[in-house]
Order: structure tokens, then sequence, then C-alpha cells
């Protein structure tokens, strides 16, 4: 039941975070968003109950995607790779940051922000460069990979520090007071 009940928070966090900032959107693929809040949602998630809320991300990503394009069939598989990569890059940046003993986020019942920071910008970073990767680089899609690069990787790491910024400050106490977490 507890893994059900956080995969649909991670999954409500991200939707309505990727939701939220249709505004932001550019129709060019090459600029990114640049407040994009759904990594700090997927952050939280993977910080607040685990790995396990993988399901939840991914399908929150994956529907508002579906949402957002008019149909299943009108998502590109490179679309998919993207958030994917989305999903998992908060994974890997974790991992990489217990391996270099980087990972105290929370200190004695507090948020340690210094490295919950450095994991959005790390987050960001490993995002960006596979969806550098994924993405193909041509006139029609990626023209300009330098814009490329600098809008995914602004838009990642201004949209993570804001989202983990207000929902610390905001839902986190309201969640310990209901023992939700």
């Amino acid at each position: 039941m507890q893994f059900i009940q956080h995969n649909v928070f991670a999954f409500l966090a991200v939707f309505i975070a990727r939701m939220a900032i249709v505004p932001f959107d550019y129709a060019d693929l090459s600029i990114g968003n640049y407040l994009w809040l759904p990594i700090g949602a997927s952050i939280l998630s993977y910080l607040l109950f685990g790995f396990k809320t993988f399901f939840g991300v991914f399908i929150g990503f994956a529907l508002a995607t579906i949402i957002l394009k008019g149909s299943f069939d009108a998502v590109s598989i490179f679309s998919w790779l993207g958030r994917l990569s989305s999903s998992l890059a908060p994974i890997v940046a974790i991992m990489m940051m217990r391996f270099f003993h980087l990972s105290d986020f929370f200190d004695s019942g507090k948020v340690n922000f210094a490295h919950i920071v450095f994991l959005v910008i790390l987050s960001s970073l490993v995002s960006t460069l596979a969806k550098f990767f994924i993405y193909p680089i041509n006139e029609a899609t990626i023209s300009n990979p330098v814009v490329f690069i600098q809008s995914y990787l602004l838009g990642d790491v201004i949209g993570g520090i804001v989202f983990i910024y207000i929902a610390v400050k905001v839902f986190v106490p309201l969640m310990v007071k209901n023992k939700l977490i």
C-alpha cells in the first residue's frame, strides 16, 4: 500500500509540475523550458521515498507528454527516450553522490540545501547530456547544440531549485506533521 501511495505522490508531483509550466514551453525543441519544474518533483520524490517511485515519476512524465502532444501516436521515440532520461537522471546523480559520500541530504531532520543544490545541478547535467545524445542533431530538430545545452541545463537547474525550495518550505512540514514521511 505504501508503494502505491509513494508512486501516486511522485506521479502527481511530476504531472502537476509539468502541466504548470506549459505556458513557458517553446515550439522549438532546441530551446528548453527555462523553468523545468518536473526535475525538482522527481528529485524530491526520490529523496523522500527512494528509487521505488521511478514508476510514478515516469508515468507522470509520460501522461503529461501524451496529453500535450494530443495522443499516444504523436509522441516520437526521441520524446519517450527523453522522458526516460528525465526520470533516470536524478537516480544516476544520487548514486554518483553516494559513491563519493556526498549524499547527506537530511542532517538531523533538517534539509541540507547545499547537497540538494549540488544534486539538482548534477541531475540537470546528466539529464541534459543524455538528451543531447538522444535527440537528433540536424536543422529540423536541434539546429544549435550550444543553445540546446545551455537552455536545457539552465532550465533544469532553475526549475529544480525553485520546485524543491517551495516544496521544502511549504509541503514537507505538512507531510511531517501528518506523518506522511
